[in-house]
């Protein structure tokens, strides 16, 4: 499965339009907003985590590759509780991506990738203490520049 195909597995709307995803202790930065939407045009492999709440807490993701990466981090028994996840249930893993930090890549953060439960609707980031963990992994080359 490419990663275009694997943001596409995520429910980002139901038959109402756009539904929150919960994430109960909010994102790096942001603890206060728990209500997230999920912006995707339908192409590609990258897609904006917006908060309904607060307009400056918008992400870029993209899907963990396990490829590149290796296996994603196991949760928490803490992390598997806020996804009302199962023993044995796997979460829908992303990144978050910084198109500023370097002018010449897209860099990834790999000490705090999220983890979703798409049929349940929540989210959690899961901060990792491993300092071999970049925060800044070179992703993507940017983009070229409009003339």
């Amino acid at each position: 499965m490419s990663n275009a195909q694997a943001v596409r597995t995520i429910d980002y709307q139901n038959d109402t339009g756009t539904e929150a995803f919960l994430f109960p202790h909010g994102m790096a930065g942001f603890p206060e907003d728990t209500r997230y939407g999920f912006l995707y045009e339908g192409r590609g492999d990258i897609v904006c985590m917006q908060s309904l709440d607060n307009i400056a807490a918008s992400f870029l993701m993209t899907p963990w590759d396990e490829v590149r990466l290796g296996p994603p981090p196991a949760l928490t028994s803490e992390q598997r509780f806020c996804l009302q996840m199962e023993y044995g249930e796997m979460p829908f893993w992303m990144l978050v991506l910084n198109p500023f930090a370097n002018p010449e890549w897209i860099v990834a953060n790999l000490r705090a990738p999220v983890a979703v439960n798409d049929a349940g609707r929540r989210g959690v980031q899961c901060i990792q203490a491993d300092p071999n963990l970049e925060l800044r992994y070179r992703w993507m080359p940017q983009p070229d520049k409009a003339p």
